[in-house]
């Protein structure tokens, strides 16, 4: 399907010249990738559910200052009264990496909870970034003293890195040397390049050809090197 025109550019070439900016806008970036699957999704529609969801956690947030209390409020507002969760059930359905889909289903996989949690949080003016733990990504509260590592996967649990250490060993299935790099922020731009290699990846095992070529393109529109890490 061609969606470019002239004065309509194709959703591929509106990521990549988004792509070209230093101060890369999450959820447009996100939801464009979206808008591959979805040719006729609504973008502001999907932008204005972020923007619900940060007005409903507002109302517990604005009176609160300290970090791990705004991190442990808007954990319970969006896992347990909105009711987002893990989909355990059915990790590697792809609409887990949609971000459209975890907004309407209210499911999703480590890297999209975490991205909902992030850009929920900044609309909250909180100092968040993404964590790019080999396997399973978290979310980095920045305060004035020791940061805060949350687990969106877990109900937006905070973790120590000694836990972060147990669960890697879980996922590999061996002992791991644990390094201080496996909790190392990570760019919004790495960010959305490890949800594409997830598509990919997701896309390859099921031999659906067309659509792991239609991610690499994206992927390259990121001009980001190859790297050996998985998320999820």
């Amino acid at each position: 399907m061609n969606w470019s025109t002239p004065n309509n550019p194709s959703p591929l070439q509106q990521f990549s010249d988004a792509a070209d900016s230093d101060d890369l806008d999450l959820t447009q970036m996100a939801l464009l990738i979206a808008l591959s699957e979805y040719p006729n999704l609504d973008l502001q529609l999907e932008q204005q559910s972020l923007d619900s969801l940060a007005s409903g956690a507002s109302h517990r947030l604005d009176d609160e200052k300290e970090p791990l209390a705004r991190a442990n409020m808007l954990s319970e507002y969006l896992f347990d009264e909105v009711g987002f969760s893990a989909n355990q059930e059915d990790y590697y359905d792809p609409r887990n990496s949609y971000l459209n889909e975890v907004l309407e289903r209210r499911v999703g996989i480590p890297i999209t909870l975490s991205l909902l949690y992030i850009e929920v949080g900044k609309r909250l003016e909180m100092d968040l970034e993404g964590v790019g733990m080999p396997g399973h990504f978290l979310v980095r509260v920045k305060s004035g003293q020791e940061d805060i590592l949350v687990d969106p996967f877990h109900r937006g649990i905070i973790v120590s890195e000694q836990e972060c250490a147990k669960r890697l060993q879980q996922i590999v299935g061996e002992t791991v040397a644990w390094d201080k790099r496996y909790v190392a922020g990570v760019s919004d731009r790495e960010l959305i390049t490890r949800i594409l290699r997830n598509l990919r990846a997701i896309y390859a095992a099921v031999n659906d050809h067309g659509r792991v070529s239609r991610v690499e393109e994206w992927i390259n529109a990121l001009q980001v090197p190859p790297t050996g890490v998985t998320s999820l």
